[in-house]
Formats: C-alpha cells, sequence, structure tokens
C-alpha cells in the first residue's frame, strides 16, 4: 500500500516539477494587473503596460500602430500561457488529494489520514508559491533548468515525510478496524487488491491530463518564443530583455 499511495503521489506532482521543455527564461519574468514586466538583478527593466505601451528603464517607447498591435498580441499571449503553469501544479496536488480521499474512505477513517492531508496542502501552497510572490505571478529565469535541480530534491524530501505519514495513517485505520473485529484478513486482502486497483485507473486517467495539459502549454510557450523573436525585428530595443529562448 505505501508504494502504492506514494507511487501515486510522486507521479503526479513529477508531472509537475520535473516537465521537461525546450525553452529557456532568461530573466525574470513578472505578471501583475494586465503588465508583463522583464526583471534583471532584481530590479524591472522593461514593461509592458495594461494599454500595451512599453517601458524602458522608466522611459516609454514611441510606438507605430503595428508595433503596437505586435506587442498586445505578444502580451496577451504572456498573461495566457505562462499563469497556467501554476495551474498544472495545482492539478498534481489534486491528484495526491484525490488518492489520499479513496485511501480514507476505503478504511472509513479520514481521521487517521489527517496528518498526511496537511503534508500535501503544505506541499501545494509551496508549489504556489514558486510561482505567486506579492499578489503578482513570477515565472524565475533559468526556471526549467531548477526544476531538474533545487525543486526536485525539494519534492523528494517531501514525499519522504508524506510517505511516513501514509504509513503512519494507514496502520492507525487497520488497528481501528481489526480491533472492533469489523475485518478479517481474507477480506483485507481483497480490499487492498480492489482499492490498488481503483487508485492505479485514478491515477492514470488524471496523470494522462496532467501530461497532455504540460505537453500543450509546452507547445504554447515555444511558441511564445517564437513570436518574441519576431517582435525583436519589430522592435530592436526589445533585444536587451529577452525573455525566451529556444
Amino acid at each position: 500500500m505505501k508504494k502504492i499511495l506514494i507511487g501515486g503521489l510522486l507521479l503526479s506532482s513529477a508531472s509537475v516539477f520535473a516537465q521537461s521543455c525546450p525553452v529557456d527564461v532568461q530573466n525574470d519574468i513578472h505578471i501583475n494587473e494586465g503588465q508583463v514586466s522583464v526583471y534583471q538583478s532584481g530590479q524591472p527593466k522593461m514593461m509592458i503596460d495594461e494599454n500595451n505601451n512599453i517601458f524602458i528603464n522608466g522611459k516609454q517607447l514611441d510606438l507605430n500602430a503595428m508595433q503596437r498591435q505586435a506587442v498586445e498580441a505578444y502580451s496577451n499571449g504572456v498573461q495566457e500561457y505562462l499563469p497556467k503553469m501554476a495551474d498544472i501544479a495545482n492539478d498534481g496536488v489534486g491528484i495526491a488529494t484525490d488518492v489520499l480521499e479513496e485511501v480514507s474512505s476505503s478504511f472509513d477513517s479520514k481521521e487517521s489520514f489527517a496528518n498526511v492531508e496537511s503534508l500535501i496542502d503544505e506541499y501545494g501552497k509551496k508549489a504556489q508559491e514558486k510561482f505567486y510572490q506579492d499578489g503578482e505571478f513570477v515565472m524565475p529565469a533559468d526556471m526549467f533548468a531548477d526544476v531538474d535541480l533545487s525543486w526536485k530534491a525539494e519534492f523528494e524530501e517531501a514525499m519522504k515525510h508524506v510517505s511516513v505519514e501514509s504509513m503512519s495513517g494507514l496502520f492507525a485505520a487497520l488497528s481501528d478496524e481489526m480491533k472492533n473485529g469489523e475485518i478479517s484478513f481474507t477480506e483485507l486482502q481483497n480490499k487492498f487488491s480492489e482499492l490498488k486497483l481503483r487508485i492505479e485507473e485514478r491515477i492514470q486517467a488524471r496523470s494522462g491530463e496532467i501530461a497532455t495539459k504540460a505537453n500543450d502549454l509546452c507547445d504554447s510557450i515555444k511558441g511564445l518564443a517564437e513570436e518574441e523573436q519576431q517582435l525583436h525585428k519589430v522592435i530592436p530595443e526589445l533585444k536587451d530583455y529577452q525573455m525566451f529562448e529556444i
């Protein structure tokens, strides 16, 4: 049962934090209330405001109609697609929650798994904090490289704690049922087999959905990178404030 539950958590979260996408994020990107900003050395250097005006180091560029149209399309794409990274993280945590609910309801002992639920909630909040800072969405520079380094290490450490609490909750639930004479060893084996099948089916379906979303999002971000290259041809002043690179 330990491998079933923790394997489900691992699969769901790994699809979020270990997703490989051949795009490099060159600078920190901030999105807030219709504005898109590029930060360098912790400071905003280029900003597209809610009216699609461009400011570089606080100075507004003079844009013609064609340039403004290109900026609007690009800014809308950035605001639409980048925050979906956080949505995928929510989906991954949702799978872990679904698995936990399946296990706890099978043993009619939600209380036994309260600590696991708290850990999953805490992990979900930390995942959101990776993307939201002071109320605005932030895509850190070199994000996809960090996924395979620091984020993966944090995830593995969190899973150790979840694993311990999962087993503790499972044994507590089993102890209650066996103490009250509610289940025999044969019935226990059957319950485990049925539970394993239900969990595997749920994980397979949900993780497949997340993988599709992740792949679609990666394609969208690659599209943004290509659109940015075209935007630099139209507005060369933006080249020093690149967001993406394929």
